[in-house]
């Protein structure tokens, strides 16, 4: 049965050794990439090695994987009947190969490439590891592939580099045990396999909790920089730096990174008046990004029919507008003004909004993607009356504002200060959105594309923009007052999609507009009561193209109210948000330390603790006699008397060697057979004397110090 459970052992830990191996490339896509569904991808990487353990036939494992792959795409892109997903991809490869293939393919199509990708992947990684026994070569590409991202990209790689020093010293040390077994060396092979379980755990627990110094070396990317200066030679920032974002992209749960220019036009816009162009909006704030709200809800409307959605109430003043857009991309989605009212187009195209995002799809009447590459909009250009939003009540509804005033419980104290002390003063709800607005135009904050921060693993993104960085782009400034007007019970909601781009020349009394990645942005919506959601914009340089009207009765009264240079926005320093430090001082040592130990570090100490218990009891037979000596050598007692707890200790040492007494054995019947074991006579004269001093026989002539050299003789021959 032992030997069965080993060989199952060894067939099933080396696969799910490459399986984590192979996983360690994916977790840092969703910081350097726009990928989204990591786990859904990993969990296909242990399945393949999953089928691989349990050597399921080759055609029963492709049908698996096939399937898997087959569940992922539908859940994820096509929303429809499970059958319809061969046909849809098939019809989006035609198009894209139609097309010359000039474009990116689209969503559905790369992530069907990623899949086969992750198939070969684990088939290359299994032949190496499992077949081949070559560790060498994937843990090294590993590694290299983790110090290259940790270097030059946003990607924090302390966790994954702790996780491939334990997982090589674990790798090495069993590996080599198998070859052990492979020669013959059985004997050792448990022996060896201990070693491999307690070994690494200590190292790297010990190193993982330990203090550590300072870096010793330079930055190799300053020194690579100043050299390519030194030379004379222009170095690109964007190939050393981080590529963290392009454009409009899917995935915002982590913001953070530089913005890469690319003048790649994305549509061109024929219209009457500048405005921005909407995509989607995004109301989960995590303390690194934006997740969208969980919802099914969606509102269809058919080609050239007026939609049944409501923007604002009657006392937004509303113009009815047009504008005609030309897409360059093969996107599945409109983009919009807030205020559309109907979506015409030649093809037969229906349009499905999801509630929880407002992003718009374009479908064809069987619910399959359709890129449009044409299409013309009517739309209400709104004029938001000032008078209206300031005299708007504070929302009621639990629901709503559950949803749009959410935090998450990490946020750090001095965010919610920061927007109490920005709004001091302010009565109205729009006043105090107005204040936080202002707020980023008069305190310092920069607009920087290249030279932005990525917040840390236990770092919130907004608390890093606001009072240590002070420098980003759209991202950053609009996200950080969602998440100020918020703090103060407003609902709130992150924007994205495009500002109104390069005006190219006039035509007919309409402007020609090209929109390019470069014009990628995001911005605030606010919600008044009464009134409806209503674009702000917080970032430096950019100015709200939405109009905000006074009363005429109140126009000269109020109007230096819209100047944002005039506005009088307290300036809040930082450190009068910082706790004093007595107030730290005070507190009880058990908080103190509460305050230190994470869960994290508590379970690491938990890990180490069991390591190091169950290595100690692994090796017992080497350290504990060794200790037991050490013990007895300690106490201060030269007497007879000395000899009864010894010889005790003795017995159970012998017994745990393996020389075990007998019920009906009397002491020097043991002692006999541990001498003709042993080889020697030191049991029966040790057993002697101990029986003297046990029964009171003349134990005043025992020779104390050659009963010490007799017991430490025999524990020493327990030392295996």
């Amino acid at each position: 049965m032992k030997q069965r459970a080993e060989t199952m052992l060894s067939a099933v830990l080396p696969n799910g050794l490459a399986a984590w191996l192979l996983t360690e490339w994916l977790w840092p896509l969703d910081t350097v990439a726009d990928t989204a569904h990591i786990g859904t991808f990993a969990m296909f990487v242990v399945i393949c090695f999953l089928f691989y353990t349990l050597r399921v036939p080759t055609w029963l494992s492709a049908l698996g994987k096939i399937g898997y792959i087959w569940w992922a795409l539908d859940e994820w892109f096509y929303d429809e009947a499970i059958w319809d997903v061969p046909r849809a991809l098939w019809w989006d490869g035609v198009a894209w190969l139609v097309g010359g293939g000039a474009s990116m393919p689209d969503d559905a199509l790369r992530t069907l490439a990623f899949f086969v990708s992750l198939w070969a992947a684990s088939f290359v990684w299994h032949w190496l590891v499992v077949r081949r026994n070559r560790w060498f070569v994937p843990y090294a590409l590993t590694v290299s592939y983790i110090a290259v991202l940790d270097t030059f990209f946003p990607y924090s790689g302390n966790g994954a580099i702790v996780r491939l020093v334990a997982l090589g010293f674990f790798a090495f040390v069993w590996l080599h045990g198998e070859r052990m077994w492979a020669k013959g060396g059985a004997a050792y092979i448990r022996k060896w396999r201990a070693a491999a379980l307690s070994i690494p755990a200590i190292a790297v627990t010990a190193g993982y909790v330990g203090p550590k110094l300072p870096p010793q070396w330079p930055d190799p990317v300053a020194f690579i920089r100043s050299y390519a200066a030194d030379s004379g030679e222009e170095f690109d920032t964007t190939t050393a730096a981080v590529v963290k974002k392009i454009g409009y992209g899917q995935n915002d749960s982590r913001l953070g990174g530089p913005f890469i220019a690319d003048d790649t036009v994305v549509f061109i816009a024929k219209d009457e008046d500048r405005h921005y162009w909407r995509v989607e909006t995004k109301d989960v704030y995590t303390g690194k990004g934006w997740e969208s709200f969980q919802s099914e809800q969606v509102k269809s409307f058919r080609n050239g029919r007026l939609m049944e959605h409501e923007w604002w109430s009657d006392k937004v003043k509303t113009a009815e507008q047009t504008a005609e857009i030309t897409r360059q991309d093969q996107a599945f989605h409109l983009v919009y003004p807030i205020g559309l009212q109907q979506v015409q187009t030649s093809d037969n195209i229906v349009y499905r909004m999801h509630m929880a995002t407002e992003k718009i799809y374009t479908t064809d009447i069987n619910a399959n993607a359709l890129p449009i590459q044409r299409y013309t909009i009517t739309y209400m250009e709104p004029d938001f009356p000032i008078e209206a939003l300031r005299s708007a009540a504070p929302v009621q509804d639990a629901s709503f504002l559950k949803r749009y005033t959410q935090l998450p419980d990490t946020l750090p104290k001095r965010v919610r200060d920061l927007a109490k002390q920005i709004t001091e003063g302010k009565e109205t709800v729009y006043d105090k959105v107005k204040a936080i607005e202002q707020y980023f135009h008069m305190n310092g904050y920069a607009y920087e594309t290249t030279n932005v921060a990525v917040p840390r693993a236990n770092q919130d993104y907004v608390d890093q923009f606001l009072f240590e960085t002070k420098q980003g782009y759209c991202d950053n400034f609009s996200t950080s007052m969602a998440v100020l007007v918020r703090s103060l019970g407003i609902p709130a909601r992150w924007v994205k999609g495009y500002t109104s781009g390069q005006l190219v020349e006039e035509q007919n009394g309409a402007e020609l507009y090209k929109v390019r990645n470069n014009d990628a942005h995001s911005w605030v919506e606010v919600y008044f009561e009464g009134v409806g959601w209503v674009p702000f914009e917080p970032t430096q340089g950019f100015v709200n193209p939405y109009a905000f009207s006074l009363s005429t009765s109140n126009e000269e009264q109020q109007a230096p109210s819209l100047q944002p240079e005039e506005q009088e926005t307290p300036r809040v320093s930082i450190e009068q948000l910082i706790e004093p430090s007595s107030q730290k001082q005070d507190r009880h040592w058990w908080k103190q330390l509460a305050s230190v130990w994470s869960w994290k570090t508590v379970l690491t100490v938990f890990v180490a603790l069991a390591a190091l218990g169950g290595a100690l009891y692994v090796t017992r037979r080497k350290w504990w006699p060794r200790w037991t000596i050490f013990c007895f050598r300690c106490r201060r007692v030269d007497g007879p008397e000395w000899l009864v707890p010894a010889y005790l200790a003795l017995l159970r040492q012998l017994h745990d060697y393996g020389l075990r007494r007998k019920e009906d054995e009397t002491l020097r019947q043991y002692a006999i057979e541990v001498d003709r074991l042993l080889e020697t006579n030191e049991m029966g004269r040790l057993t002697k004397w101990y029986e003297q001093v046990i029964y009171g026989a003349n134990s005043d002539r025992i020779d104390i110090r050659e009963a010490r050299q007799l017991w430490e003789n025999l524990i020493k021959r327990t030392i295996t």
